[in-house]
């Protein structure tokens, strides 16, 4: 007579983590990359979790994002702040 209630894996909430990730990864500000990864971190472990729930296909794109798909967004962020700092030095 137990009835448990399924609980849903957090898949939106790591698509979100990462999206956060690689938003403060663009922004040219000093400083905000290194939050940037520590949302990334989080997104991270929530991908793990969602792995465990069952959704292992979320999970594994979600692993890879974090893994491979975030210090390419890092580098274009730093591209992007080394571009903005070139034109704030010409004027």
């Amino acid at each position: 007579m137990n009835d448990a209630i399924p609980t849903k894996a957090p898949v939106m909430a790591g698509w979100l983590t990462l999206g956060g990730a690689w938003l403060l990864f663009m922004i040219p500000f000093p400083g905000l990359g290194m939050l940037g990864w520590a949302v990334n971190l989080a997104a991270f472990i929530l991908s793990i979790i969602v792995i465990s729930k069952g959704e292992t296909a979320h999970g594994i794109g979600q692993l890879v994002c974090s893994l491979v798909v975030s210090p390419i967004v890092y580098f274009l962020g730093l591209l992007l702040f080394v571009g903005v700092l070139g034109t704030l030095e010409q004027y």
